[in-house]
């Protein structure tokens, strides 16, 4: 299996550059990692449920540029900077499968642009990303993907206090997907830490959500929006993502380390390693923990945890590396091995609830090379997607 293989080089990547320090050749091998990640979700053929929907729309519903009006942008449930990438690969008569590679171009250059520049080990957070996230960001939340990896970057400018570059990357992720609009409050919450004054926000956070889990209704009727806004609002003012219907084994298992394990390494740098420099991202960290409180309430508010997973990453990989140089006396293979079973919860976490290399929508690997069709899966989208439809021709 392709996802295996790949797991499989960038652990052998992460001993070599991260846990060994070895200098040689590391750049051209991080380059080749992009490459990797470009082409893996860049030629995949019908792989994520929510790319379904996007080839719908790219084939049923997007205008050339030369036929593009105002009303199909404000008709459009589409933010405007993803409907015109996905019209300028109409004109120049491309398929939709130009629209992934250059979707993974953006996120996934930025993303391990981000690794390096904060993470003194960047291929083990590359490693963490592809096995947790990496197939969701780039085969699910395409829009989402893209808008993130812009907000990591306005992020950096709120922390130098340089609003101005901060708020118009905020409004440039927006044009990718509408909800990053509300992270323009970023530079309100920079004050935020861990400490008695977070968790009572966070607290806060989980009450807030209560509060609009049961009003929100009543706000989007007092507003006016676009018809493709306002349309789709009305579609999740009664769904799955305005309400929480989990049992507590759901918040136990599947929410609970997504707390504990931030928490933690977070905690645990403070404590230990008090120089580390990505102890500056601290405000994000804890931004992150505001959403996931209101998750509990409100499904929807997953859609910012995924921004904020990136400082997640970040934190649990420097957390698991040093808490293996500073706890294990032992040889180093078996120091790492004794501080694994620390991280063994989240991993069965991962493979359980993400089931990053047994999830329908990913598994078996096809590409547009080959264009190999999977009946299981495609019934998976049938019974899914809300615009599930097949041209094997056209893609």
């Amino acid at each position: 299996m392709i996802y295996l293989i790949v797991l499989f080089f960038l652990v052998i990547l992460t001993i070599r550059y991260d846990i060994n320090r070895k200098k040689k050749n590391q750049e051209e091998w991080y380059i080749i990692v992009y490459v990797i990640f470009v082409l893996i979700a860049g030629l995949r053929y019908r792989l994520g449920e929510d790319t379904i929907n996007y080839i719908y729309y790219f084939y049923h519903a997007t205008p050339v540029l030369g036929e593009l009006s105002v009303e199909d942008f404000l008709e459009s449930s589409n933010p405007p900077l993803w409907f015109l990438l996905n019209s300028f690969i109409k004109t120049i008569g491309g398929k939709f499968f130009c629209v992934q590679i250059i979707q993974s171009v953006i996120l996934n250059g930025l993303l391990l642009k981000y690794f390096k520049k904060h993470s003194p080990y960047p291929f083990a957070c590359a490693t963490l990303y592809f096995f947790w996230r990496y197939q969701w960001y780039n085969m699910v939340v395409m829009k989402a993907g893209i808008a993130l990896a812009i907000i990591l970057f306005a992020n950096d400018y709120f922390l130098e206090k340089k609003y101005k570059k901060g708020i118009f990357l905020v409004l440039l992720a927006s044009g990718f997907h509408q909800s990053s609009i509300l992270l323009v409050v970023t530079p309100f919450l920079m004050f935020i830490r861990f400490n008695t004054k977070g968790l009572a926000m966070i607290v806060g956070a989980y009450v807030l959500g209560a509060i609009l889990q049961s009003q929100l209704g009543d706000v989007f009727d007092m507003m006016e929006f676009s018809e493709g806004i306002s349309n789709k609002l009305d579609n999740y003012q009664n769904s799955k993502y305005m309400r929480q219907d989990h049992n507590i084994n759901y918040f136990i298992f599947n929410q609970g380390p997504l707390i504990i394990y931030p928490v933690l390494s977070l905690l645990y740098l403070k404590k230990y390693c008090k120089e580390s420099k990505i102890l500056s991202l601290e405000p994000f960290l804890v931004i992150g923990l505001l959403f996931q409180a209101m998750v509990f309430n409100i499904w929807i508010f997953y859609r910012f945890v995924y921004i904020y997973l990136i400082y997640y990453i970040i934190f649990i990989v420097e957390f698991f590396i040093e808490y293996s140089k500073r706890h294990v006396n032992c040889s180093r293979s078996l120091a790492y091995m004794a501080a694994g079973t620390v991280f063994i919860p989240l991993i069965i976490n991962i493979l359980y609830f993400i089931r990053p290399f047994t999830h329908e929508g990913f598994n078996p690997y096809s590409s547009v090379i080959e264009r190999s069709v999977d009946r299981d899966r495609e019934h998976f989208y049938s019974n899914l997607v809300a615009h599930y439809w097949f041209s094997k021709e056209e893609y």
